[in-house]
């Protein structure tokens, strides 16, 4: 209740949004990249701040009019602007906070690394060559690198390994301001796109037709 009666307080206090910010905020959230993740149980959207403001920079409020000055001219422009679209609570700042490995996990991996040692050095103690062959095989070794290191000049470079993705998980964060970068800000507008009000519309109809079909009279069952 208390949290309830704050943002009475706040949405009073910076007043209820314009159209203009209605709409600058409905083509920023059908617009801006986003992308879906689980947030304290719930499943929200996100966008980085850095792309909803080349967002902003690319719409038509970004272009003058006869006799208007246009309404995002810089990056500095839009921050500001979305810094009230914030206040305005259509979105707000929340904090990566990467996942770490359990500690079960972290012990396996090591006990893994104490057995594959103890292995290898097995194998090196079985290994009892004489020195003369160790000779042999140093020298044929330096030749087969020198002909590798050729070979490796006239074909092209190894592909790269593909970089694994850390996981991460959102949590709110304590300071409520929009900052152009990689900051992360969840959604909290959600308007109904046209299409999908429209679909749902149809389906909607659709049921109702099917539920009453039995009770329409004969003469509209036969058309």
């Amino acid at each position: 209740r208390s949290s309830d009666l704050r943002q009475k307080k706040r949405s009073q206090e910076v007043g209820e949004p314009t159209k203009d910010e209605k709409a600058v905020a409905k083509y920023l959230r059908f617009n801006c990249p986003t992308k879906s993740t689980n947030m304290m149980g719930h499943r929200v959207d996100y966008f980085i701040a850095s792309k909803a403001v080349e967002c902003l920079l690319d719409s038509k409020w970004a272009k003058a009019k006869k006799g208007e000055e246009a309404l995002f001219t810089t990056r500095e422009s839009v921050v500001d602007y979305c810094n009230r679209l914030l206040k305005k609570q259509f979105f707000h700042r929340a904090l990566k906070v990467m996942k770490t490995k359990p500690e079960k996990d972290i012990k396996k991996e090591k006990e893994k690394g104490k057995t594959d040692s103890g292995k290898e050095d097995e194998k090196k103690s079985k290994k009892d060559l004489s020195k003369e062959d160790k000779l042999k095989k140093d020298k044929e070794k330096k030749k087969d690198t020198e002909k590798e290191e050729c070979k490796k000049d006239e074909t092209p470079g190894t592909p790269k390994k593909k970089e694994t993705k850390r996981k991460f998980k959102l949590e709110p964060h304590e300071e409520q301001v929009f900052l152009d970068g990689n900051e992360v800000y969840v959604w909290i507008y959600d308007p109904v796109h046209f299409k999908t009000f429209a679909m749902g519309l149809v389906l909607v109809i659709a049921v109702i037709a099917a539920t009453l079909f039995p009770l329409w009279p004969a003469d509209r069952k036969s058309t």
